[in-house]
């Protein structure tokens, strides 16, 4: 995964120095959700089990049926290595949502020993993806709320991890660092040049090949964010394979960028967002504006929405 590799090794640090909650944080479309999805394969730490959770569209249910879910979806993501823990759903008790309801304890104090005695492991951790579904928690809602319910499970169970991951700046949290004021944190963000430049050159080699001003054409629009790049590479190599002409240029990387009609538009982010256009991120230049000024526009376009906080 290009440029996480520092991120990575500040995961495993931590873990290897018991650190039980490590808070993760970036912006919209960063790539948050691939680094959390990717830990397992990157973070290689025997005695460590990971299992990849999501919250999305949990903040308005009740917490028995959000430990229910979570229960239910640890188990099928593990079983999907059906090598190692492919009869785990046989050997570990689903708790039901009735029994949550009546005692919500029975997912820290049963079920995760269970899995964790299944598993063969010491120590389990959980990502929690769209950890920010819950960022509206306030105190008097404690007792039913997924926060504490955790800050007290991590408190109570020395070999249970949680990786959560957020998509606002911490300082928006304050209860959730209020929680876990002591939890590491990292944010996902920008690719540094050198990480950016592989992620524009690797995954097409033997296809395309790119002229350095053109790799800097790339990075003046999309200063270093993943998706932006990946967008303008994608559209990139649509209108390579359309010309039939494998190589790319700074005039194939600004054609895309405004489809080469000085109109403020991007085939870029049409192809990736379905016909957003520049108009619609912030763009506001006049169609008889000059070439320069349109590109210097763009750019703050790609950079205005690539800051702006979900």
């Amino acid at each position: 995964m290009f440029g996480r590799d520092t991120l990575f090794q500040f995961i495993a640090d931590n873990l290897i120095q018991g650190a039980q909650v490590i808070l993760l944080h970036g912006q919209r479309r960063i790539g948050k959700s691939s680094v959390l999805a990717q830990i397992p394969n990157f973070v290689d730490l025997e005695g460590f089990v990971f299992v990849p959770l999501s919250l999305e569209g949990d903040s308005q249910k009740p917490l028995s049926e959000v430990l229910y879910e979570l229960a239910r979806d640890s188990l099928h993501e593990l079983s999907r290595d059906a090598l190692n823990y492919g009869d785990l759903a046989e050997k570990v008790a689903l708790p039901t949502i009735a029994q949550l309801e009546h005692n919500p304890q029975i997912f820290a104090d049963s079920f995760l020993p269970n899995l964790r005695q299944a598993l063969g492991t010491r120590n389990l951790v959980l990502l929690l993806d769209e950890f920010d579904a819950y960022a509206d928690y306030e105190s008097d809602a404690a007792p039913g709320h997924l926060f504490p319910y955790l800050q007290a499970a991590v408190y109570e169970d020395k070999e249970l991890f949680i990786i959560p991951v957020v998509g606002r700046q911490l300082h928006e949290l304050p209860m959730l660092i209020g929680l876990f004021r002591e939890a590491p944190n990292q944010e996902v963000g920008f690719l540094d040049r050198r990480s950016a430049e592989e992620l524009i050159t690797k995954p097409s080699t033997g296809m395309l090949t790119y002229t350095r001003d053109a790799i800097a054409a790339i990075l003046e629009f999309s200063a270093g964010h993943p998706y932006f790049t990946q967008l303008i590479c994608f559209a990139l190599f649509a209108q390579a394979r359309e010309n039939d002409r494998w190589m790319v240029t700074r005039l194939d990387v600004n054609h895309v960028v405004d489809n080469g009609e000085g109109t403020g538009r991007s085939r870029a982010i049409e192809l990736g967002e379905g016909g957003i256009t520049w108009f619609g991120m912030g763009c506001r230049c006049q169609s008889g504006s000059s070439t320069r000024r349109q590109q210097k526009c763009q750019k703050q376009s790609w950079l205005k929405w690539a800051k702006r906080q979900p």
